[in-house]
Order: structure tokens, then C-alpha cells, then sequence
């Protein structure tokens, strides 16, 4: 199932939930709407409409400009020649109204086919009698509108629009059991694609669908409203290789509940220039993914709980910039990148300013290549793993454990096992063992990078936060002398004896800086006295927040 380019904010405020969820370009529609019904007296009136399609007896009516153009038995077919009955090679919108409710006996075909400038509103509900078929279809045309639209039944879509330009659906309500609900793409399995452009979607409840609720794939320029979703069998919403996208509101509910599909999920090159107000998803497969070449994805707001693993894979500058991510059977946030070449690697991911509690793991970053990304700022709580990162690069800083306050207490931390370069703030030099000696009780120092494989260092975690730094020319730990509790004791190394000598603390202190702190006496890695020179010592002191007490780990 697993198939950006916005800047990082620099201040989110998570515990923001109200936000007015009105676009501009659905603010200018309200407000024409509003001035056609104040100027009723001189103008056309809000409803003023060309065509009728109503059912008397059993049978429909359809009449255009003041003419019959149907009367019989079918409900598609009336709405079809009220449509066709429109005025020929217009070049503005006119307006189709059907009153009642009927049935669409669609045989697994096409039902009503709209052109351009054509509003069809529909003020009963459409019931998709049998299996199959798509009620309403549009292909290479501009400036339609649904208004309002109502289905039930079993569609194979409830609604597809391909190659268009200016788009409007107002309104939309599927109780379906079967299919997809909205398709707006580009026609592209024909082999020959056109972006569909300027697209609105004011709102949609769509419940039961056996795909996805909402689809895109081939759009450009699409702003979608609230969108409401239960027990989907893909997507609440889906982009695909869509890019300037504005999305008020995705609230899902069993999206694929057990899968691999998501309440929000970008794909197939989707992006740039995607924000997102709130995603809220529970019981999905996957609150949020984005996967195959996405980019330039901003959310600003989640609240998940209970889903599956949240996965951002072989996708670039997306960021989750504030909520709540609970109760996940897996990753809060998984970060990964796929081995094969076929989509780029991911990089660039912000997480920041959510409260991520109770999961399997909160943030895992995976490779391969996966670089560069950040986790900052969000508060871990009752995870099995808090953060875990692949990539030396990535930035891990202003995180609390449990509401502390404080960067690094409580929970794992945020230095994953491996085999790192440890390099002292203050001096820039790397902490070593002095001349390559692999005798037991050696002096640890600091020394310019040599490429000498006496600094490196295979760190690993040993469970609540406690690790051992293993010389990687030696084979011994790093250690405190004699078990020694006092400033200035120096460090050396020594075969591993169990001790909490040779155990350590590593704490984020904030820009990807930690400090070591032993788990015998309290006391931190220092180098002694803020020297900045080859060979100085290294030795225990109290924390001070001095710079020659804080670390960066480079991965090897």
C-alpha cells in the first residue's frame, strides 16, 4: 500500500482548535450568492434557473426555457434532455433544477453527461438502483456546478470529472455502499492527460464508500472545504499528483480501518504548495501519508487517535505543525524512505508541536537515505519508544517527556543505537582514546578528527534511557576511573563490567546538541576546563549548560 516546499514556521500554536474554515475564493461565491437575492427586485433571483425535471404520477417531466423535452418513465433520462434542452453554444452558466428524488437505472454505464457552463442542482436524492455505473459525468468541459447533490445506492463513482476548468460542487452527501465518491482527474488513463484546474468543493459527507471518498489525481488549483467521511474502504481524501491544493478540513472516520490507506493521504508526485487546516482521523489505517514523490505539504492541525502508523515516505518538506497523534498500533509518525529509485528520498520533514502519546513507537525515522528532517518541540507521553532517528542529520531539540518541560527527561531518547562521531561544542574537536590504545584503563581526550576509527564510538541503548559508548578500535566502554563521584574524575576506557560507571544518560539540550551524563554519579562529560586544544582530558563536572558540556552525534 506504501505505493515539499514550504518553509518551517518558526512559532505554531497547537492549542489553537477554532479556525475559520472559509476560503477566499468560497467567500466571493457566498457573497455573489447573497447580492443575487438582495437585487431580486431587479435581477434574477438566487433559484432563477432555465430547466425542470420533476416526477408527477410516475412519470418525469423535463422542460427547457419554458418547453416539454420529456415525459416518460426514466429519471437519468430526464435530467439528461432538461440538460441537453440548455441553450446551444452559450456562453454562460444555465441552470437545471431536479425536485424530486428518483432512481438511476444505470446498467453499469454513464447517467447524466454535463457540458460546459452548466449548473445542475439536484434537490432530492439520487438512488443507484443494481450495481455499477457513474451518475454524473463531465469530460473536456469548463465552468459546471453541482450545488447540491444527494446519492444513495451502489455507483461505481459517485460523481467523475475529467480535463475541466472551473469546477464547483457545493453541497455533497453520499450514503453509498459501494465505489468511489468524488473523481476529479485528468483523464490520464486515455494517454491523453489535461490538468483538470480550479476546482471548489464546498462540502462533503460521504459515508460507506468501497474506495475513496474523495479522489484527485491530475489537478491543479483545488480548494476543498469540510470534508466528513465514515467507514470508507480507502481515503477520506485523496491527492494525487495534484499540487496548489487548500484543504479546510478532513474528519475520518474507519478510513480503511485495518489497512494502508489514510483519513488525509498525497501521492504520486502530489504537491507543491498543499496546506491542510486539520486532519482528524480515528480508527483508519492511517491518520496521514504521503508517499511516491509528494512534496510542499503543510498541516497545521491533527488529531489522531487510534490508527495505524501515520507515514511520511519518499516525500519532501511536509510538515505536521501542531495537535495530537494517540493511541496509534504503531508509529505516531514513521519517517522513511524506500530503497528502490524510483520516487526521491525523504528529507526535509518537520514534525513539531504535537503532543504524541501512547503509541508503539512516537517518531521512527528509517532509511535508506532518508536526511535532514526535524523534531521539535512536541511533548512524548506513555510511548514504547519516544523518538528514534536514522539520519545524523536530522535535527531532534526542544522535545519534552510527559509535559517536563524539560528537553530529554523521561521515555527513550532521541539518539538512536549506532555508531557515531561525537564532536564537543565548544572545541569542535572529537572525543577519543588517546593515541589508539586498546589497553583497558586508556585515557579518553579530545582530539581533531583524524579519521581514526579511536573516535568513533558504537553507541547503544540499553532500555529507560541508559546507554554504553563502546570505542569502536578497542572494543572497551567509556568509563568513569574507579567509580569515581567527583568533579574532575577523568574518563577512561575499560572491558564492560556491567557498572553504572559505564553507563550514560544522553540528554537533548536543544539544536542537536546533548549533554552524557553518568548514571553512577550524576555528573556530566566535560572537557576539562573549556579547552579548546588537542589531547585536553575529558573528565565528569556538574552540569553548568557550559558548551564544553554539550555534545552533536554524526553518525558514521
Amino acid at each position: 500500500m506504501a505505493d515539499s516546499d514550504s518553509p518551517t514556521e518558526s512559532a505554531v500554536d497547537r492549542s489553537t482548535t477554532d479556525r475559520t474554515r472559509v476560503s477566499r475564493r468560497r467567500t466571493l461565491a457566498v457573497l455573489a450568492a447573497g447580492l443575487t437575492t438582495a437585487g431580486v427586485a431587479t435581477t434574477a433571483s438566487a433559484d432563477s434557473h432555465e430547466a425542470d425535471v420533476w416526477s408527477d404520477g410516475g412519470t418525469w417531466y423535463a422542460e427547457a426555457h419554458g418547453s416539454e423535452v420529456y415525459s416518460g418513465s426514466d429519471y437519468i433520462t430526464a435530467i439528461q434532455a432538461a440538460v441537453d434542452g440548455l441553450t446551444t453554444g452559450r456562453q454562460s452558466k444555465e441552470t437545471v433544477i431536479v425536485w424530486d428524488s428518483g432512481t438511476a437505472n444505470l446498467g453499469g454505464g454513464t447517467g447524466v453527461e454535463l457540458p460546459s457552463d452548466t449548473v445542475l442542482d439536484i434537490r432530492g436524492t439520487m438512488t443507484v438502483s443494481g450495481s455499477g455505473g457513474v451518475p454524473i459525468y463531465a469530460d473536456s468541459v469548463d465552468s459546471i456546478e453541482i450545488p447540491t447533490y444527494s446519492l444513495e445506492g451502489s455507483p461505481d463513482m459517485g460523481v467523475q470529472i475529467q480535463r475541466a476548468s472551473d469546477v464547483h460542487f457545493g453541497t455533497v452527501t453520499m450514503h453509498i455502499d459501494s465505489g468511489l465518491g468524488i473523481r476529479i482527474d485528468n483523464a490520464y488513463e486515455t494517454g491523453n492527460a489535461v490538468t483538470t484546474e480550479d476546482v471548489t468543493i464546498d462540502s462533503a459527507t460521504i459515508t460507506g464508500s468501497g474506495s475513496h471518498a474523495v479522489e484527485t489525481y491530475g489537478v491543479h488549483d483545488i480548494d476543498i472545504g469540510t470534508v466528513e467521511t465514515e467507514d470508507t474502504g480507502g481515503c477520506g481524501v485523496l491527492l494525487n499528483d495534484t499540487s496548489s491544493a487548500s484543504v479546510d478540513l478532513v474528519d475520518a472516520v474507519r478510513a480503511d480501518e485495518g489497512g494502508g490507506y489514510a483519513g488525509f493521504r498525497c501521492a504520486n508526485d502530489a504537491g507543491p504548495n498543499i496546506h491542510v487546516s486539520e486532519v482528524r482521523a480515528s480508527n483508519c489505517g492511517r491518520g496521514v501519508f504521503t508517499v511516491s514523490g509528494s512534496h510542499g505539504i503543510t498541516i497545521d492541525h491533527v488529531d489522531i487517535d487510534a490508527c495505524g502508523s501515520n507515514l511520511i515516505q519518499d516525500s519532501r518538506n511536509v510538515q505536521i505543525n501542531g495537535g495530537s497523534i494517540t493511541n496509534n498500533a504503531g508509529e505516531g509518525v514513521r519517517i522513511d524512505s524506500r530503497s528502490e529509485d524510483s520516487h526521491h528520498h525523504t528529507r526535509d520533514v518537520t514534525v513539531q508541536y504535537v503532543d504524541i502519546h501512547g503509541n508503539d513507537y512516537g517518531v521512527l525515522e528509517t532509511g535508506p537515505d532518508t536526511e535532514e528532517n526535524a523534531i521539535l518541540d512536541n511533548d512524548f507521553c506513555d510511548n514504547g519508544t519516544d523518538i528514534e532517528t536514522y539520519a545524523g542529520s536530522t535535527t531532534v531539540s526542544g522535545n519534552t517527556y510527559c509535559g517536563d518541560g524539560g528537553g530529554g527527561s523521561g521515555g527513550d531518547r532521541p539518539i538512536s543505537s549506532g555508531t557515531y562521531r561525537i564532536t564537543n561544542v565548544n572545541s569542535g574537536n572529537l572525543l577519543e582514546v588517546a593515541d589508539a590504545e586498546t589497553e583497558e584503563g586508556a585515557n579518553v581526550q579530545q582530539w581533531s578528527d583524524t579519521g581514526c576509527s579511536c573516535q568513533h564510538w558504537h553507541v547503544s541503548e540499553e532500555g529507560d534511557g541508559i546507554y554504553t559508548l563502546e570505542n569502536a578500535n578497542s572494543g572497551h566502554l567509556l568509563d568513569v576511573d574507579a567509580l569515581g563521584t567527583d568533579e574532575g574524575d577523568t574518563l577512561i576506557q575499560w572491558p564492560d563490567t556491567g557498572g553504572d560507571n559505564q553507563r550514560f544518560v544522553i540528554e537533548d539540550v536543544g539544536g542537536s546538541e546533548y549533554r552524557l551524563e553518568n548514571a553512577n554519579s550524576g555528573l556530566v562529560v566535560d572537557v576539562y576546563g573549556g579547552r579548546t586544544d588537542d589531547g585536553d582530558d575529558v573528565i565528569q563536572w556538574s552540569w553548568s549548560d557550559d558548551a564544553n558540556q554539550r555534545w552533536t552525534f554524526e553518525e558514521v
